[in-house]
């Protein structure tokens, strides 16, 4: 058999802007960027995230967490969003569990890839915990595949779905030169998700002694950046939020108090606010 044409060879490739290009090509990604004639378009404008810490809130017992959830659940009579309503995704964070199985993982030399599935395991376990707290509201517990693929209609049947944060980069984590602690977790997961569906706001949820020194203030990325000592969020967040196309800032609350959660959702300042430069 002889080879076929060169022109029937071309004939079955479609023509497209990235026939033979890198999506790492930096000129091709600009045409994608906001500004542009077709900007991102926001698929659930309607959507606030709201996502509660595992250490600061889930571990802290019926003390807190059932508080939060009260506060969560007093929302949902609100209207559809048809009517001009919101509906809510809440993400779980991990916890001392996974604390304690990275330290075991770190002891065995394993490399981030596997820690991340270790620690995102406990994620998911917290996120059972809160919407089994929520089930007779008709919510539930969502696997990443489902809140890709069928958010929309879950929360078309309830006020909210619950998730975990923690992104699902699994063994595909980034290395990182400083250590082999995954640093894609609960906090970047969640920005990246929001930013992901266009939602309207992203509220995390933390306790007081978390956010001791940052409540009432009002930081830009760069002042974060700046800032010495701790934040109340991953650092890694300082790097996501200037990237994202529809999150353009963020709330962080103490859900220890009554009310700090609806404030931030309302847009009202609540904790602290951080937002892209």
């Amino acid at each position: 058999m002889t080879a076929p044409e060169t022109s029937e060879v071309r004939s079955k490739d479609v023509p497209s802007a990235l026939m033979r290009q890198t999506l790492l090509d930096p000129e091709r990604l600009a045409a994608a960027e906001p500004g542009r004639e077709r900007p991102p378009r926001r698929l659930l404008p309607w959507l606030d995230v709201v996502v509660l810490g595992g250490s600061s809130v889930v571990d802290r017992g019926g003390d807190v967490l059932l508080g939060v959830v009260e506060e969560l659940r007093s929302t949902f009579a609100g209207p559809a969003p048809v009517d001009g309503g919101t509906r809510l995704l809440i993400l779980t964070g991990a916890g001392v569990r996974a604390r304690h199985v990275l330290g075991v993982g770190l002891d065995l030399g394993l490399p981030a890839g596997a820690l991340a599935g270790l620690a995102a395991t406990e994620a998911e376990q917290n996120g059972h915990l809160v919407a089994a707290l929520l089930a007779a509201d008709g919510v539930s517990y969502l696997p990443h595949g489902s809140v890709a693929r069928q958010l929309p209609v879950h929360l078309a049947a309830a006020p909210a779905a619950v998730s975990t944060g923690y992104p699902p980069y699994g063994v595909h984590e980034f290395p990182t030169a400083g250590g082999r602690l995954p640093v894609h977790r609960t906090d970047a997961g969640a920005l990246l998700l929001a930013d992901a569906f266009g939602a309207r706001s992203l509220t995390y949820v933390r306790d007081t002694e978390s956010l001791a020194g940052f409540e009432g203030a009002a930081l830009t990325v760069g002042d974060a950046t700046e800032r010495a000592g701790g934040l109340p969020v991953d650092r890694v967040v300082l790097d996501l939020l200037p990237r994202a196309k529809h999150v353009r800032s963020l709330a962080v609350v103490d859900g220890t108090v009554r009310g700090r959660i609806s404030d931030a959702r309302a847009g009202r300042p609540s904790g602290l606010t951080l937002r892209a430069d």
